[in-house]
């Protein structure tokens, strides 16, 4: 039996499903157990999923049951393996061997969990491009962001899941449970040489959705309270360092959407901290 299960999430996530299938069959590392769940997909992901994935292991469920650490959390429990690897159906691997090389750390016995480098689609703004950058540079990832953990694409032992589970309220759930194991000893660790394509234009709307989402969780996970002077200091701060950015990039034209993007990043996870703290 395989030691290794590989859970796929997706929901309308063409036209990157076949590419995501491909570039997993085409690893290195052949012994993996394709798990797949999809919540509603209408843009033909479930279809692409059903041509690959077996009827046992693919896994339908209604938009509105989709509860990230609630739907993680039940297809692990469905998998025997000793070995989990997360990979979003839009997640794209970038060389043959990277799984190999994202499950090796685990292997070896350096670490519990591990996550790949990300790197965006050449169609992403200029702005996401600058956080992805600086996301997955490992000197950034200390301090205030040492609980940073992506589950877009990563991999962690069995026992870990086993003995902490992922968070069921809310989103973020990826960084709230990474926290969670990290303050029992765990050990996570980014691969750098391991690098998917995965990244998201979204709309303001869409992305004040996602971060207001994100609010609500790091309140009730961290104990967090809004804190609008905090969020103003980061928000000026932060529209200084990309105005710096683009004009030595000479991007002078996306300075007005990247603006936009930081202030409805700051007043989504301000509304959500203050919703969540509420609760």
């Amino acid at each position: 039996m395989s030691q290794v299960a590989v859970i796929m999430r997706s929901k309308d996530e063409m036209p990157y499903v076949p590419m995501a299938l491909k570039s997993l069959r085409s690893q290195t590392l052949q012994d993996v157990e394709l798990w797949a769940v999809d919540s509603g997909s209408s843009d033909g992901s479930l279809e692409e999923l059903q041509n690959v994935v077996p009827e046992a292991r693919l896994i339908q469920i209604r938009p509105e049951e989709y509860i990230p650490g609630k739907v993680l959390n039940e297809m692990i429990a469905r998998t025997t393996q000793e070995i989990i690897v997360l990979q979003n159906a839009d997640s794209i691997f970038q060389s043959d061997d990277a799984l190999e090389k994202l499950l090796a750390p685990i292997l070896s016995g350096e670490a519990e969990a591990t996550m790949c480098s990300q790197v965006t689609r050449s169609n992403a703004k200029f702005v996401v491009t600058y956080d992805y950058l600086r996301a997955y540079d490992p000197k950034n990832i200390k301090g205030d962001n040492a609980d940073f953990f992506s589950a877009v694409t990563c991999a962690f032992k069995r026992e870990l899941w086993e003995g902490t589970h992922f968070p069921e309220k809310g989103y973020a759930e990826d960084v709230a449970w990474a926290k969670n194991c990290r303050a029992k000893g765990a050990r996570f660790k980014l691969v750098t040489d391991s690098v998917v394509e995965h990244s998201h234009n979204y709309t303001l709307k869409e992305l004040y959705r996602k971060k207001f989402r994100h609010g609500v969780t790091f309140a009730r996970e961290y104990g967090r309270r809004a804190n609008l002077f905090f969020q103003t200091l980061e928000l000026f701060k932060e529209w200084a360092r990309d105005f710096l950015y683009a004009v030595r990039k000479g991007k002078l034209q996306t300075i007005p959407y990247n603006i936009a993007y930081r202030a409805v990043i700051h007043n989504g996870l301000y509304q959500g901290v203050k919703e969540g703290a509420r609760g």
